[in-house]
Order: structure tokens, then sequence, then C-alpha cells
């Protein structure tokens, strides 16, 4: 119709210019995720770009910080084991490389999550060597460092920093602040960006911000071990769990904000996104991880649920409760598992997020492809429809 009336000089071509931007819808975001063990060397670095470049990905997160280490040039962080001993930088190797045929390099960041070997790390500048009083505390009042005293995980995850420590927060906030400063990504990802369980924040440092605010000692809420000068009724018992919970998820909703304004601030182009959890009501509850309120607030560009779920009626009912949260669904990138399932399965996937309105695609992982090279046919012709 608009063209009809360009050539019939109803619309002057002018104008047309004007609104080519607005007609022309921008390219949705084909994504992969770059797990750290396939960036350790420079022929590993070509592979990963010329797959993207071949195969359409407009953008790649990388990951840069796996276990409290560093995948790049460093002076906060210990460099990775994994990487060479000749100071090879894969970050400062790929942005080039990947620029160079347009493709976006996000730098993927493990937050909390900061160990999870059965030993301690060797290195004495690692973090939970050097601040074992950052670490997380379950509401037993037992260390996750703990864990590894007794050669195991014990079902956890491993190691996280407290998100409720202040000296923990603006350390990462410095981890982060390093990399936007001295490297030229498009974006900042964050991942392991909540509380590891319900059962966590119990920090020393995150009870004692409580009990400044509230007069309460919320380890005492959950299981009455610890003193207290006194006891608390029933009614008020179930009045300050709802406090610590929003405290909880308020805290770690103000810190999002603060990287946000941080990073801006050294480059005000540069995309903040975060790997969540794809139930928003279960990551807001479990996780205190508020993701729709980052977006609504502000404080961050975009997010990618982890929609890891093998079974198509779970992954269509995380995209439901997603959808009622009346959310912009272009800063939600949906996450694609290969790992879990055969290619049809998850190719499929592809068509059921845009069919619910999600075009922005985000693929776990590049891992896949190493394994199985031809498990990505499928989802790349799905890709490309």
């Amino acid at each position: 119709m608009i063209l009809r009336y360009l050539k019939a000089g109803i619309i002057p071509a002018f104008f047309f210019l004007l609104l080519l931007p607005v007609l022309v819808s921008a390219k949705p975001v084909q994504g992969i995720w770059v797990v750290r063990h396939s960036i350790t060397s420079p022929q590993k670095v070509r592979k990963v770009v010329e797959f993207a470049a071949a195969n359409g990905y407009t953008d790649l997160f990388i990951q840069v910080r796996g276990r409290g280490d560093a995948y790049y040039n460093s002076q906060l962080v210990p460099r990775s084991t994994l990487l060479p001993a000749n100071n090879y930088d894969p970050l400062t190797d790929i942005i080039p490389l990947a620029h160079s045929y347009g493709i976006k390099i996000h730098a993927w960041v493990n937050m909390y999550l900061s160990w999870s070997a059965r030993k301690m790390p060797s290195n004495s500048r690692h973090i939970v060597n050097l601040h074992p009083d950052w670490v997380e505390v379950n509401g037993r009042g037992k260390g996750d460092l703990e864990f590894i005293a007794q050669n195991g995980r014990n079902g956890r995850e491993g190691v996280y920093l407290s998100p409720l420590n202040d000296e923990a927060n603006q350390h990462l906030l410095m981890v982060i602040n390093e990399l936007v400063a001295n490297y030229d990504i498009d974006g900042i990802h964050l991942d392991y960006v909540r509380f590891q369980d319900r059962d966590y924040g119990y920090n020393r440092a995150g009870r004692k911000k409580f009990l400044m605010e509230y007069n309460v000692d919320p380890i005492t809420l959950g299981n009455g071990k610890g003193s207290y000068w006194y006891r608390l009724n029933p009614e008020d018992k179930e009045k300050y769990w709802i406090y610590w919970n929003d405290f909880r998820r308020d805290q770690l909703t103000s810190f999002i904000g603060s990287i946000n304004s941080s990073i801006k601030t050294i480059r005000p182009s540069i995309k903040f996104s975060a790997a969540v959890k794809p139930n928003p009501e279960i990551a807001r509850t479990r996780f205190f991880q508020d993701w729709p309120s980052w977006l609504r607030n502000g404080s961050m560009d975009f997010v990618i649920p982890m929609n890891y779920a093998a079974a198509e009626n779970d992954f269509k009912r995380s995209m439901t409760m997603m959808k009622r949260e009346n959310l912009n669904t272009e800063q939600i990138f949906m996450g694609i598992a290969t790992y879990n399932q055969n290619s049809s399965t998850s190719s499929a996937k592809i068509t059921h997020s845009r069919d619910a309105g999600f075009q922005n695609l985000i693929i776990f992982s590049y891992d896949t492809y190493v394994k199985d090279p031809r498990y990505f046919d499928k989802i790349h012709r799905s890709l490309k429809q």
C-alpha cells in the first residue's frame, strides 16, 4: 500500500525514507551460548566464530567467568587453569573476529556460583580462599564450604557467594566493570544471579542487615535454632517470614539496578542481560530472582529464560507464565536446550516460541555442535524458516 502511494507521488520519497526504519523491523536475534572450554585456543575461537557466521547467528554469549576465574586478562580474578600458560586472551581474540562478521559478543559471567569441585581451589587468590566469610549459608547455619569439607556437594550446585554480602557484591561489580572498561564487548550477560534456593541467604552479613532493619535475626524464623532475646508468636513469625523473603528479593533487585547504572556510565550502548529461571513465579518465590521487575524498572535490557524442559507441555507452560507478566516479548529471548533432547524436539521448540510471540532465540549450547555437528542440521533449518 505504501509503495503504491509512493509511486503515485502521494507520499514524497523524503518522507518514505523517514518511515523506512519503522517499516522495516529489526532482524530477530539468533544467539548461542558458548561454554568456556570452547575458547581456550585461537583454533577453537576461530571455529566458534566461523560456525556462527556460517549459520546466521547474530550474537554469541561467551563464558568468560566460570568458577570464580577469568578467561581474559584480569587484575582482579585469577586466570583459569584451562588456559595455556602463554597469556593467551580469548576475549581479545574473539571480539574483533566476530565483529568482522557483524556478530555481537556478550561476556557471559557466572556470578554467585564460584566453585563446584570436590576439593578447594588450589589458587590462594581464588575468591573462596580469600574470603570464606563471603560464602553462602543455609537456614541451618551450614556454609557451602562445609559440603566440600565433607568431600561432596551433598546435592547442592556448589559454593555460592552470598547475594546479601555487600563486600561480595562490590567485588562482583568491580569484575563486571573491569570487563566493560577494558573490552569492546556488546553486552554483559549474567548467570547464576540468584539465591541457590529458598533456604539460603543466611550469611552473617545478610542476617545482620535484616536484623538492623527489623530487629529480628532471620535464622530464628525457620527452625528455631540460635539464641534470641525473645520468641516470636506464630502471627509475627509469619509476618517476618514475608519481610525476610521480600528483603532477599529486593536486595538482589537493587544490586541489579546498581550494576546497570555502573556499566551504562562506562559505556551507554552496552546491553545488559541475564539467564533466568523460566517460570517467573518460581524465580520470584524460590530463587528471589524477580526478573520481570528487572525489565519493568529498566534495570535490564533483556533476559533469557532457560526454558530447557524436554517435554513440550512443560516448555509451553513456562511460556504461558511469561506471557501472563504482560512484558514486552522483544525483551525476552527464549533459551532452548539441545543437551537433553533430540534435534527434532529441540527444533520444534523454535516454532513453538515464534508462535507464542518470542522471536529472539538463544540456543544452549555450542557444546552439542562440538559433540555432534549433524544435530544442528534441523536446528538451523528451523532458524532459517
